[in-house]
């Protein structure tokens, strides 16, 4: 038989590739380079935020501290106030008024004059405004059915947020003599632009918290502003004489000169003006609302609500119209 021609010999060349390559589809591949990339980026990142975390944590500043006058709030309320409740307002029968002046600011010591704001005639009289608020603790102490009220607004937009009346309660607070026997008894009114409303806005208070108007009311202000207080504000709400009294302590100064400034910026306005219905009284009051603030003491009061907008004609006429303090 004839011999069979072998075939010729055919050589494949086999190229050399890696076998997860060979065995993953071309978009797994894509997508596996694709979360290498991520890794690679990402990781360092979380690292580094996680360091940051970790340094803020570990040297973040201290929570805030209540104020002064916050925290020792609780302390005055535990365990002497416990049991203060309404009611016990309800049995306060008098009123004492310290109005205010100044601004104290409430940080520091309110026996210094650089914590108040202060306007440039009123340097020096800082010693004065805590003889007032020091003597109106004093009273409440002494009269445990007595009501004090720290009287004065927003008046100076220099001042900020802080009312006269606030800043005068946290004088108090802050040197220690709203001790647990009074510390309920001694409260702010915050709306009052002149010597007038002091008065006027104080009875108010008064009755939104015991429901009832003051047997006896006793301001404590400048000796220079008596005639001003007893003569025209009283006989302006015709408060009865025998009921209203008035403490005196004057800044230092000479009191002739202090005397004669009250009567030509003051004494004479209101004698013609007795309300402040208009002229340099009303521009007073007008100046010392910087913030537009209104209260709403007509509501809450509706016995006296109309002396909060009252204008006799002529001006210098007082109210005859029933009262509550002359039933």
């Amino acid at each position: 038989m004839p011999s069979r021609t072998p075939p010729p010999a055919v050589r494949i060349n086999i190229p050399t590739i890696n076998v997860s390559e060979a065995w993953a589809p071309t978009p797994l591949r894509k997508q596996r380079l694709l979360r290498t990339r991520l890794v690679r980026l990402y990781l360092p990142c979380l690292l580094i935020a996680s360091l940051v975390m970790n340094i803020y944590y570990f040297t973040r500043p201290a929570p805030l501290a209540l104020p002064g006058s916050l925290a020792s709030m609780r302390t005055q309320l535990a365990p002497g106030h416990q049991g203060f409740e309404e009611t016990d307002w309800k049995q306060l029968t008098d009123l004492v008024i310290v109005p205010g002046h100044g601004v104290y600011l409430g940080a520091g010591s309110p026996l210094d004059e650089a914590n108040w704001y202060l306007l440039e005639q009123q340097r020096g009289e800082v010693g004065a405004f805590m003889a007032h608020i020091g003597k109106g603790v004093e009273m409440v102490k002494e009269h445990e059915r007595a009501l004090l009220v720290f009287s004065g607004g927003k008046t100076r937009i220099e001042a900020g947020a802080h009312s006269e009346a606030q800043g005068y309660w946290a004088a108090a607070d802050n040197m220690g003599w709203l001790t647990n026997d009074v510390f309920r008894r001694v409260v702010t009114e915050e709306f009052a632009r002149d010597s007038y409303e002091n008065v006027l806005f104080s009875i108010a208070r008064f009755h939104e918290l015991t429901g009832n108007y003051p047997d006896r009311i006793t301001v404590v202000g400048f000796e220079f502003k008596r005639r001003r207080f007893v003569e025209l504000h009283r006989h302006a709400l015709r408060y009865p004489k025998i009921r209203f009294n008035y403490v005196g302590i004057n800044p230092p100064g000479d009191p002739a000169a202090l005397a004669a400034s009250e009567k030509r910026n003051a004494y004479d306005l209101f004698a013609k003006d007795l309300y402040g219905c208009a002229g340099p009284l009303a521009e007073k009051r007008r100046q010392r609302n910087p913030f537009k603030l209104a209260h709403g003491y007509a509501r809450s009061c509706p016995a006296i609500a109309v002396f909060f907008d009252y204008c006799p004609d002529p001006p210098a006429a007082a109210f005859d119209g029933d009262l509550p303090w002359l039933s």
